[in-house]
C-alpha cells in the first residue's frame, strides 16, 4: 500500500501569510513582523508549493490579492493559530499572555475601553490588547472571516450566525444647546422632538435604532443634519443647529470646541440599546478573547448604579 505524502506546513509559514493577507503586501507584512521580506515571501512560497496551489494574485505595484483558495485557506489558518496559542496559554503557569485584537464599536470606544484596558492589564500583564473600531456593517464579517473573536458593540441584528451576549443597557436621551427651552426640563416627549430639528447620528445601525423610536411613535422626525462622527454631533447641538438623540453619556457637558450642551431624558421611550459581546455563533472562545469578554462584564458591572 502505498503512504500518501505528508504535507508539512510550519507555524511561521501561517503566520507571514495571516500577516501578508491582512496588510495585502509581503513588504509591509515584513517590516511589521521585524523580518526580512526575503524570508517572508520564500516562506509563502513555500506554502503554496506545500499546497500546490496559490494564494495570492501578486500585483505589481497594487499589492496582493486572496485567490479563492487563499482565502478558505486564511480561516483555516487563523483557527489553527488561535488553537495553538490557547493550548500555549492553557499550560502557562505565569497567565495569559501575547496579543489579542478585539473588536469595539466606534462610538463606545471613549466610554469603555479605558477602563476595559485598565482590567484586562491588572488581571492578565502578559496580555496585550489591540482594538479594531467597526460600525454595524464591518462588525459580522470581521467575526465570519474570524478576523476577530469578539467585539464589544450593540445589540443590532447582525444575523442568525452571530451570537450576542448582552451585559449592559444603554437608555436614550435627548441633547440640545444650553440655552434650549427643552433642554431646560427634566424630559421632553417624541411629538414635542419630531417638531424641531433633528442633527442625526447617521452610522450603520444607529441610524435605523433612532428612526425606529420615531417610527415606533407614528412620528417623522425633521432631520436637519447627518454625521457619523459623535463628537460632531454634539458640537452641532451645542451650536444651535438641532437636537440629537445619543445612548451613550458624557460625565461632563463640554464639547470639543469649549461649547456646552444640555441632556434630558425622553418620555415613554422603553427600548434601551442593549450593549454585549458579539461572536461566532456555535464558537467557543479563547482564553485570550474571554478574558477579553470577562474585562467588558467587569467595567459593565463597575456602571451599574
Amino acid at each position: 500500500m502505498a503512504h500518501q505524502k505528508q504535507r508539512d506546513v510550519s507555524l511561521t509559514q501561517l503566520r507571514y501569510f495571516v500577516r501578508a493577507a491582512e496588510v495585502e503586501s509581503m513588504t509591509e507584512a515584513a517590516e511589521l513582523m521585524y523580518m526580512a521580506q526575503s524570508a517572508v515571501s520564500t516562506a509563502i512560497a513555500n506554502l503554496e508549493a506545500t499546497l500546490g496551489c496559490p494564494l495570492f494574485i501578486r500585483r505589481r505595484s497594487k499589492g496582493l490579492l486572496l485567490t479563492a483558495e487563499g482565502a478558505e485557506f486564511l480561516e483555516r489558518a487563523r483557527e489553527v493559530l488561535r488553537a495553538v496559542d490557547d493550548a500555549v496559554d492553557a499550560i502557562n503557569v505565569s497567565g495569559i499572555g501575547g496579543t489579542l485584537v478585539a473588536g469595539c464599536f466606534s462610538t463606545l470606544v471613549p466610554f469603555w475601553l479605558p477602563a476595559i484596558y485598565d482590567g484586562l492589564h491588572a488581571e492578565h500583564p502578559g496580555l496585550a490588547l489591540r482594538i479594531r473600531e467597526l460600525d454595524a456593517e464591518e462588525i459580522p464579517e470581521a467575526l465570519r472571516r474570524r478576523e476577530l473573536e469578539a467585539v464589544l458593540t450593540y445589540g443590532f441584528d447582525y444575523g442568525p450566525d452571530i451570537a450576542f451576549d448582552r451585559i449592559a443597557d444603554a437608555a436614550i436621551y435627548a441633547v440640545f444647546d444650553a440655552g434650549h427651552p427643552l433642554g431646560l426640563r427634566d424630559s421632553v416627549t417624541l411629538a414635542e422632538l419630531a417638531r424641531e430639528p433633528m442633527v442625526l447620528l447617521d452610522m450603520p445601525g444607529s441610524r435605523n435604532y433612532f428612526l425606529s423610536i420615531f417610527q415606533n411613535a407614528g412620528l417623522t422626525p425633521n432631520i436637519a443634519h447627518r454625521f457619523e462622527n459623535y463628537e460632531a454631533v454634539r458640537a452641532m447641538v451645542a451650536r444651535g443647529h438641532g437636537y440629537s438623540l445619543l445612548n451613550q453619556r458624557p460625565r461632563h457637558d463640554m464639547t470639543y470646541d469649549g461649547l456646552k450642551v444640555a441632556m434630558t431624558s425622553v418620555e415613554g421611550v422603553d427600548t434601551p440599546l442593549p450593549v454585549g459581546i458579539a461572536s461566532l455563533a456555535g464558537s467557543q472562545l479563547s482564553r485570550k478573547a474571554a478574558a477579553f469578554a470577562h474585562a467588558c462584564r467587569r467595567v459593565s458591572e463597575s456602571r451599574t448604579p
